[in-house]
């Protein structure tokens, strides 16, 4: 058995990471590789992450493909029966690639490590992505294996090559958000299992309210344009929360009320947001809000 490890690279510094995967493969040379593709970063981390490709497999990119289609392109370089997925921002613990060495052992189909955030941060300025990615991302095992395939993250993950050749990333999803959703869908679709294991990676990259909130509007677009596309709307909307929100406020006729308090309210949520002052109560109805005004435009479009 082959582990190809694939790190997908854009704007980061990925030498420490790849060092500490590097000295946790040394005696793993034959079992063991390492594959990163820079997806078109800027030249300052290019430049500096160049100094990896002697000792990896690396490629770069000169035009930007996507975060769903950089996976998908791993396929055509790792030589490994397994493909261990981790996002360059990420940072492993000691025996972290030995975890997942053990597990294979098992032949699972997906597994998915998870993933933890340092245990405090005072800075008001990352405190939305902070304490989302803690409340709502950093599970155990046993919490993520109750919905398996809706606990999926592109993450930190591994995956046999032939169901990665079966099962793609979805090419037209170009930006930020849901494409861990889609493929978790998808996998459970084709009746694929994910086996989740507490082998989680450490998020570093912490982003700022602003950039955060950004990101959030970008998947809610994504998440919108997924689901007016689902035919079986029923199994993909159980799987994501916000949609289930969506569906009971639309059965119980709360939609048109919530558009409206959404909008007045909307300049006040953003700026607590910004502020890192906001609850996660409040931040789960901007969600909400967003995701409401997003399904009225595109209706009032058609």
């Amino acid at each position: 058995m082959r582990l190809s490890i694939c790190i997908p690279i854009y704007n980061f510094d990925i030498r420490p990471l790849v060092g500490d995967l590097l000295r946790q493969t040394s005696g793993a040379s034959d079992a063991v590789e390492i594959v990163c593709i820079d997806d078109a970063s800027d030249e300052p981390f290019c430049t500096a992450n160049r100094e990896v490709a002697s000792k990896v497999c690396y490629i770069s990119l000169e035009h930007n493909i996507g975060r769903a289609a950089i996976r998908n392109l791993f396929l055509q370089y790792a030589q490994g029966d397994y493909l261990l997925f981790l996002d360059c921002d990420g940072g492993v613990r000691s025996g972290f690639v030995q975890r997942y060495l053990d597990v294979l052992q098992q032949e699972p189909q997906v597994v998915c490590g998870g993933r933890h955030y340092p245990k405090q941060m005072d800075d008001r300025r990352h405190h939305l992505r902070y304490v989302y990615g803690v409340r709502c991302e950093s599970k155990g095992a046993d919490e993520r294996s109750v919905h398996p395939h809706a606990s999926f993250m592109t993450n930190n993950f591994v995956v046999k090559k032939d169901v990665l050749q079966r099962v793609r990333f979805d090419e037209s999803l170009r930006q930020y958000g849901h494409e861990d959703t889609l493929f978790g869908y998808e996998l459970y679709q084709a009746g694929i299992g994910v086996l989740h294991t507490n082998n989680e990676v450490e998020n570093f990259d912490v982003e700022d309210n602003e950039l955060f909130l950004e990101k959030t509007r970008c998947g809610i677009r994504n998440l919108a344009r997924l689901y007016e596309r689902m035919q079986d709307e029923k199994q993909f909307v159980s799987l994501v929360k916000l949609l289930r929100w969506y569906r009971q406020c639309s059965q119980l006729h709360l939609t048109g009320v919530l558009h409206v308090v959404f909008r007045a309210s909307k300049p006040v949520l953003e700026w607590g947001l910004r502020r890192g002052i906001a609850s996660m109560m409040a931040f789960n109805f901007y969600k909400l809000g967003l995701l409401i005004s997003e399904f009225r435009r595109t209706a009032d479009e058609s």
